[in-house]
């Protein structure tokens, strides 16, 4: 690569919590804090997108959003990339001379789209004067005033505008906001956990996780089969789920024996966890749920940034990165505490530290998991420089994680 680069996404959803989008976020890595040339840095991330990861890889199908200054738009630069392929997106706090205004108009003619930040009902001129340009309006929630919404709404009702709340972090945010009309949501309130007062796990999750204590006791293949053929309706599943388009086998999966034969026991069990998540998402057409994107995100993260610390790292030590990963979300999945959850799926006290309080070496990997997700790149240069990890390679592994769940997003959960 040309250059070293931190990529991240941040997802924008609809409504019914379907993908809208990403919004993409860039730092130079060799940079310790903020940008110095925000035009130079829009530039080399649209270069980087379009040239090296390839932009399908990183949002599939989706809208790709991506913040640009004034400097950026005057600049002939943005003429090269071709039109509709990125939302570029405008702050309220550029200086909206009338140059500025007439280089968006036209842009705009020549069918790019725009959309702009808001933080303040107060700047609401500054709206006005964009509205017949922007197809989106990203409404900043912690500065912009929730009860003055309906009112901007109104006074913009002439345009087509699609309006999106961003930096939605809770699920009362989410609620509020769209109460008063939005139409999308940009933030992670959809992890939250909400947990259900005296709610018990049910008989399949608890069958799921007997299953996995099975396995994990070092019980013989043929007392797994066994345990297998008393839940013959999960047995089903589970292969139908291995065998289904959203995953690559050159030959079909029949039979738990060969589940075990040919991927080993810890996959048989991260195959279960999986299952878990599909089943709650099973009316989807597509793995269009935000959280089990996550979940896809997570657990690759962990394993391929182990592996890039730790070249010579075990079945089981891979497995247990795996689960801190898929068991980060299970009381968001439940909607039950996350300590219940463990005590049925009994695992290693490393994992459950690692994931309540970021302790150990797993807990370290956990703490990046969370950091690409916030976009938090000290913590990464502290890792990557602790741990002596390769930038580029951890920029490409990024990539090829975004590439993995944007594959799964795109396929059909049936075969």
């Amino acid at each position: 690569m040309s250059e070293h680069f931190y990529l991240a996404r941040q997802v924008i959803l609809n409504n019914d919590e379907t993908i809208m989008g990403y919004e993409l976020l860039y730092r130079d890595s060799t940079q310790k804090a903020h940008i110095q040339n925000p035009r130079h840095a829009t530039a080399a991330l649209l270069v980087n997108v379009l040239n090296q990861a390839g932009l399908n890889n990183v949002v599939g199908e989706n809208l790709a959003f991506i913040n640009v200054d004034d400097s950026f738009l005057k600049h002939n630069f943005i003429e090269s990339i071709p039109p509709k392929t990125f939302v570029f997106e405008l702050t309220a706090t550029s200086s909206l001379d009338e140059r500025l205004v007439e280089r968006v108009e036209k842009l705009n003619n020549a069918k790019y789209v725009f959309s702009l930040d808001l933080d303040s009902y107060e700047k609401i001129d500054i709206v006005k004067t964009l509205a017949p340009y922007l197809s989106f309006l990203k409404i900043d929630t912690s500065g912009f005033e929730v009860e003055h919404l309906k009112e901007l709404k109104e006074a913009l009702s002439e345009y087509p505008i699609i309006f999106i709340a961003s930096k939605v972090e809770e699920e009362e945010t989410f609620k509020a906001y769209q109460k008063e009309g939005c139409d999308a949501y940009q933030g992670y309130f959809f992890a939250q956990p909400h947990i259900i007062q005296d709610k018990k796990l049910d008989a399949n999750q608890l069958v799921l996780f007997k299953l996995c204590d099975t396995i994990q006791s070092g019980a013989s293949t043929a007392d797994i089969v066994k345990a297998f053929e008393q839940s013959p309706a999960m047995t089903l599943q589970l292969l139908q789920f291995i065998n289904s388009g959203a995953f690559h086998f050159r030959d079909r999966i029949s039979s738990i024996n060969q589940v075990i034969t040919l991927l080993g026991r810890n996959s048989l069990i991260q195959w279960l966890m999986l299952l878990l998540y599909s089943k709650n998402f099973s009316s989807k057409v597509k793995y269009q749920n935000p959280l089990i994107l996550m979940v896809r995100q997570r657990t690759e993260i962990m394993v391929n940034l182990l592996k890039l610390v730790k070249k010579d790292a075990s079945t089981s030590e891979r497995g247990e990165a795996y689960f801190v990963g898929i068991l980060s979300l299970m009381d968001t999945l439940l909607h039950v505490p996350l300590d219940e959850v463990l005590r049925e799926f009994y695992v290693e006290k490393s994992i459950s530290d690692a994931i309540y309080y970021q302790s150990g070496f797993l807990g370290e990997l956990y703490t990046v998991v969370l950091a690409v997700e916030q976009f938090d790149t000290q913590v990464l240069d502290s890792f990557l420089q602790k741990y002596k990890v390769d930038k580029e390679k951890f920029e490409l592994m990024t990539l090829e994680v975004f590439k993995s769940t944007v594959e799964l997003e795109t396929s059909p959960i049936d075969s």
